[in-house]
């Protein structure tokens, strides 16, 4: 809006309107050449003449003089010798020349306000009052003579009051257009702050939502070209594990893209890999860029500008984008989005690796566990049965044979016991029956010779549970059995379990010696003591809890407590 407003106070325009002032002032003199009655000392047309050569030679070098005027202001003096001249030689105060006599008074009082037109009116009386007084030819008149003495005064002073209010006018103005354009180029700013805070917002939602890498590349690759504009980016991804560059992937897709396969993060292998060995972006030109002929020929086409992504001092991956169009400005935006995307490609990649990690040790604990509570319980009961083999040969070589029979059996099951931890073989249902009837033969085979029992009390519907959920109820009860049979002393262990609709209670008790809990737990963390460790955690892993209840010579009992909808994947 400010723009608008014509700066009335420039100097070109106050000159422009002095100059057409000075032509407008001739008019009277014009006229009175042809009405005569003037006493002139020179012939009235020789002034007119000379007046008009005077303003022709202003008008063709006003923007001279207008610079000329403003610099050096003492040069208005020979306009007011000029004027005063003028008034001399053609009638004094009766002169028709007295407006244009008044132009050098109007210049100082616009170019130099008040003090201005004080100073040159001041200058100009004394010119004013000479002339008049030798102009021999025209008779005083008093009253003339004050009436434009009274001009020569108050017409500069007057004018010199709206120049003042018009140079503040303009200075305002320019102040509000330097503001204007000051708050227009912030605006700038924070839109593109703003864009940047968007895109960085997305990506960093992204990392929340992606289900795989490839959705993370496809939005950096969004945010690059469709966000900031760029015509197109390539992305590759860095495998920490196998310290290779691979994943390359262009937007917008191309057929003509080739397909590569990863590269060893080795300088030799192209100067986009030396650039992020380095963490130096770069403009691409003639060099090899990677030891890959068709992607090396496709990357050619065109200028790249390249970006190392990297997560604090780890190496995520390459972004390259196409260089046309890419400024000062927008290069700090792309770095800025870069670092973002950095982070959520390396977020992403250390999310994956982690899982991948965790998923490797959670399968090892999973054997380890049915290792110990299926293979390692029935060879000690096969080592128990030997042991007690050994005692009874020679004399009792018929109860021996039978013995060894069972003890075959016994290694068989250990054998698929092996195979189901293994390859976690379970039957696909595991009932309620097939429940009971496993855990009462597991356990007597672990205690033989003698017998252990069990009494089942169950209520509510087993089949009901997941079978995950199953095989860990099962896994937990079958240790606890054990454990009973080989420690407590007692022949007999109760076995409650109540199903309800959100969870599930086990209570295994026996009435044997008994142990020091505390004791046991701390001995847990040997390998030799594995077991209630790992009633521990397949309990935490279900999001349940187990309480163990017990001091020597006062029995055992067992309290667990699970989730029928477990948040937590079990350990089975």
């Amino acid at each position: 809006m400010f723009q608008k407003i014509p700066p009335f106070f420039h100097p070109s325009r106050t000159f422009t309107f002095l100059l057409i002032f000075r032509w407008a002032s001739l008019l009277p003199a014009f006229v009175m050449l042809f009405l005569g009655g003037q006493r002139y000392l020179l012939s009235p047309a020789l002034v007119f003449g000379i007046a008009v050569l005077v303003n022709v030679s202003i008008s063709l070098f006003h923007h001279a003089l207008n610079q000329w005027v403003n610099e050096h202001p003492a040069v208005m003096g020979i306009d007011l010798l000029f004027s005063a001249g003028l008034l001399t030689v053609s009638g004094g105060s009766q002169s028709p020349y007295y407006l244009y006599a008044l132009s050098p008074l109007l210049a100082g009082a616009f170019f130099f306000q008040l003090r201005g037109a004080l100073f040159i009116s001041l200058s100009f009386t004394p010119l004013y009052l000479l002339g008049n007084y030798f102009q021999a030819l025209a008779s005083f008149d008093g009253v003339e003579l004050m009436t434009q003495l009274a001009g020569i005064w108050l017409i500069p002073i007057l004018f010199a009051y709206p120049s003042t209010l018009l140079k503040g006018i303009n200075r305002a103005r320019e102040e509000l257009s330097n503001a204007r354009d000051e708050l227009a180029q912030k605006h700038e700013n924070l839109a593109t702050a703003h864009r940047q805070l968007e895109i960085i917002h997305d990506l960093t939602v992204l990392l929340q939502a992606a289900p795989d890498l490839i959705s993370v590349q496809e939005r950096v690759l969004g945010a690059v070209t469709t966000d900031l504009g760029f015509s197109r980016a390539v992305v590759a991804l860095v495998d920490p594990s196998r310290e290779e560059l691979g994943g390359w992937l262009v937007y917008p897709a191309e057929k003509s893209f080739p397909s590569v396969q990863p590269l060893q993060l080795k300088v030799e292998n192209g100067a986009v890999f030396k650039a992020l060995l380095d963490r130096d972006a770069f403009t691409t030109n003639d060099e090899t860029l990677v030891q890959n002929a068709d992607l090396n020929n496709w990357l050619r086409q065109t200028r790249w500008f390249v970006i190392p992504l990297y997560l604090r001092e780890h190496p995520v991956g390459l972004l390259l984008v196409e260089e046309s169009g890419l400024t000062k400005e927008r290069e700090s935006t792309l770095m800025t989005v870069a670092n973002q995307a950095a982070l959520a490609l390396g977020t992403t990649i250390l999310c994956i690796d982690r899982a991948r990690r965790l998923a490797v040790e959670t399968e090892r604990n999973r054997i380890a566990r049915d290792i110990h509570d299926t293979v390692a319980q029935s060879l000690f009961g096969i080592v128990y049965s030997l042991d007690a083999c050994i005692n009874m040969l020679p004399l009792q070589a018929n109860e021996v044979k039978n013995e060894l029979i069972e003890l075959r059996s016994l290694a068989s099951g250990a054998h698929d016991e092996v195979r189901r931890s293994i390859f976690d073989l379970w039957p696909s249902t595991l009932t309620l029956e097939v429940f009971i009837s496993d855990l009462k033969s597991y356990v007597n085979q672990c205690c033989r010779p003698r017998t252990f029992k069990i009494d089942f009390k169950t209520t509510g519907d087993f089949n009901s549970l997941s079978p995950g959920l199953r095989r860990t109820i099962y896994r937990m009860a079958q240790e606890t059995l054990a454990n009973s049979a080989r420690h407590s002393g007692a022949d007999t262990a109760q076995v409650c379990m109540h199903i309800a609709k959100d969870q599930v209670y086990i209570n295994i008790e026996d009435e044997g010696r008994g142990f020091d809990v505390s004791a046991a737990l701390e001995r847990s963390h040997s390998r030799e003591h594995f077991g209630l460790r790992g009633i521990n955690e397949r309990v935490r892993a279900m999001g349940g809890e187990c309480e163990i209840l017990s001091r020597p010579n006062a029995g055992t009992r067992v309290i667990i407590t699970l989730p029928v909808n477990p948040h937590r994947s079990p350990v089975v």
